[in-house]
């Protein structure tokens, strides 16, 4: 018996609620061993000093099993809002929640778009959409974020940034992440 449209909403909803749980064994085992993984339409060079703001695309289950485990370390939730499926595929919108949001001073959830391939009964790729004015939002951060943490924490900057700009998402850096948000968000009120 194949999998079918309700089935392949309820894998979606299921994948959730691990992540939500933030079982990284379990979420893996929903996953074929070639996942990828795909952030669409956040990649972007921010003002004069080309600071790159980009979300890693990763490929097999070792590189997103990293993502997970970034995900767990910032308290992400995430909410299934709607979706539809159409063979193999799901489509959606999913809300999420976390503690980077929270100190970069983003209100509410950040939504997005999703589309999630199956290959017998696993995610064999997520595609996710961030939308533009987040995206927009996250560049406007960045243009001070990053000048303040090379200036006042060289050494993580140099720890959870590759030499591109591009930053490392892993266990440590959602743990240490967090934090430096948060003080560079309270220097930022006292500059105002």
């Amino acid at each position: 018996m194949g999998i079918n449209s309700i089935n392949l909403i309820d894998l979606v909803k299921r994948f959730l609620e691990r992540v939500n749980q933030h079982d990284v064994e379990k979420i893996m085992t929903m996953y074929t061993e070639d996942v990828t993984f795909e952030v669409v339409g956040y990649s972007k060079v921010a003002g004069k000093q080309q600071v790159k703001i980009i979300f890693e695309n990763y490929s097999g289950k070792q590189q997103v099993k990293k993502h997970h485990e970034f995900q767990v370390s910032v308290n992400s939730n995430f909410k299934f809002l709607n979706g539809q499926s159409e063979g193999n595929t799901v489509h959606c919108q999913i809300s999420q929640h976390d503690d980077t949001l929270d100190a970069k001073g983003f209100s509410g959830r950040s939504k997005s778009s999703c589309i999630f391939t199956f290959k017998d009964g696993l995610i064999q790729s997520v595609a996710v959409e961030i939308p533009p004015d987040y995206v927009e939002q996250n560049s406007k951060i960045a243009k001070t974020l990053i000048p303040w943490l090379t200036e006042k924490y060289p050494n993580e900057y140099a720890r959870m940034f590759m030499p591109d700009g591009r930053f490392i998402y892993n266990r440590e850096n959602g743990r240490d992440v967090v934090p430096l948000l948060r003080k560079w968000s309270e220097e930022q009120k006292t500059d105002d």
